[in-house]
């Protein structure tokens, strides 16, 4: 068979279908973004030619303007989803070439001619009835199990799965949380049997529910755990059910410790998934279990060195277990290695405050809003605030907050953060009756109550206290 009339190749124990864009390990479809696709098939079809990185724009990008640096990513992502095997050579200064070796051929046996008519029709029907038969008790066994029988996915449904993971792992795409959830949509309306098409939607809807709290983030959660819940009902071993279920169970019950059973038995589903190493970190260092958290971020950080998501991930460990030194270090290597990255300015900043460098704190936000001064998130109007508060300016300590305070009645991290403010200003009162208003709107930053260093003076409040034993950390 030629390569222009292939659908698709296999090679090292994968499948690569080319007409319905998707690749595949076994029985497991291996999660890539659309691009990276794009880039393997081109490969694949080239295999043992070098192709040039124009070529791979001019194909890939085509009118689309982009850096180059945006192929070495997407090459990265590739060899991410291949795992170990090293099927992506790179060719310095001239290109990449895909090395694996494809799958042979064996063309089925032909029948010999002399076989007499009558014995061949007398083949035919045995083989016929033989099969009647197995099928026909195949589904009466089905029946009396009440299993519904094995459905395939929908490829198209598949390419928009994973056009919705794509969106939600990039952060520089606008409104990517509403922009991910339709293409989950559209997958489940694609395929409404499709078990990770359900995973996908629950996903879907907990990114929104994480960026809109109060009652529009419970309503979205809610619609999150129905879709897990219709997952796993599809497919009771997914891994990405179990793995998104456990995530709203930390999210949206703040149930710690179911949150953590789930996420575990994803892992033991799939061990190399980085993302259930990522969330169960995030689950286990609320918890004070911080150790463990470093265990399962470090495995994460292994299995997927590329997420920007995994690699700021250790910082809000490190944070809340008080390795600041430490942290320090790490985040001034990070925004080395990411000097646009806003989670990396805001973590060398927020352990500066730590070390409590005050002066070069506020220096560095100086540095950072020099051109647009207006323009200040809520994480740094809180730590510039009290900043200035730590170094005896009240006056601007006090402007600050004014700000932090008009930003925390439209948004619930911002009333999070200017608690942290009252709470380094000793107003007690004021820092407890906003916290109880984040738990009342649910804003998710309050699983991390127990470990928050800036709630340092909260910590023997009998109104702090109870508010954890509410939240089941106490």
């Amino acid at each position: 068979m030629s390569n222009k009339l292939k659908e698709f190749y296999e090679f090292e124990g994968f499948r690569l279908d080319t007409e319905n864009p998707c690749l595949w390990r076994g029985n497991e479809l291996i999660p890539i973004p659309p691009k990276a696709l794009e880039i393997l098939i081109l490969l694949v079809k080239k295999q043992g030619e070098i192709v040039s990185r124009n070529e791979l724009l001019e194909n890939v990008w085509r009118e689309t303007f982009v850096e180059e640096s945006n192929i070495n990513y997407t090459i990265s992502l590739i060899r991410k989803a291949l795992g170990e095997k090293d099927l992506i050579q790179t060719i310095p200064r001239r290109g990449y070439r895909f090395v694996g070796r494809f799958k042979e051929e064996i063309p089925p046996p032909e029948i010999k001619k002399e076989i007499k008519k009558s014995t061949f029709r007398w083949i035919l029907a045995s083989i016929f009835l033989i099969t009647l038969f197995f099928v026909t008790s195949f589904a009466f066994w089905v029946r009396m199990e009440n299993k519904p029988l094995p459905t395939v996915d929908n490829p198209e449904a598949i390419q928009a799965y994973n056009r919705g993971k794509a969106i939600l792992d990039d952060r520089d795409v606008k409104n990517r949380e509403e922009k991910a959830l339709a293409e989950f949509q559209k997958a489940v309306t694609l395929d409404p049997t499709s078990a990770i098409a359900h995973a996908g939607l629950a996903e879907g809807f907990s990114s929104l529910a994480v960026i809109r709290s109060g009652e529009n983030g419970i309503e979205n959660y809610s619609k999150a755990k129905a879709a897990a819940e219709k997952a796993l009902i599809l497919d009771k071993n997914l891994s990405e059910a179990f793995e998104i279920r456990g995530w709203l169970k930390r999210n949206a019950d703040w149930d710690l410790s179911g949150a953590e059973k789930d996420l575990k038995h994803a892992i033991q589903l799939k061990p190399e998934f980085a993302l259930a190493h990522y969330r169960l970190s995030q689950t286990l260092a609320p918890q004070g279990k911080f150790s463990e958290a470093l265990s399962e971020i470090n495995k994460a950080y292994e299995l997927d060195p590329v997420s920007e998501v995994i690699s700021q991930g250790r910082f809000s460990i490190l944070e809340s277990g008080g390795e600041y030194e430490k942290s320090l270090i790490l985040a001034k290597e990070f925004l080395s290695d990411n000097p646009s990255n806003p989670g990396a300015k805001r973590a060398y900043g927020t352990f500066l405050y730590h070390q409590k460098q005050f002066d070069k704190v506020i220096e560095f936000e100086d540095e950072i809003f020099a051109r647009n001064p207006e323009r200040k998130p809520f994480p740094w109007v809180s730590l510039i605030g009290a900043a200035y508060f730590q170094i005896g300016n009240n006056a601007k300590a006090e402007e600050l907050l004014d700000e932090l305070t008009k930003q925390s009645q439209s948004d619930t991290k911002a009333l999070y953060s200017l608690a942290m403010n009252y709470s380094e200003m000793s107003r007690i009162d004021d820092a407890m009756t906003t916290l109880e208003k984040c738990f009342l709107q649910h804003e998710e930053r309050m699983i991390w109550l127990k470990v928050e260093p800036r709630f340092s003076n909260l910590r023997n409040n009998p109104r702090f206290i109870e508010l954890l034993r509410k939240l089941k950390l106490d």
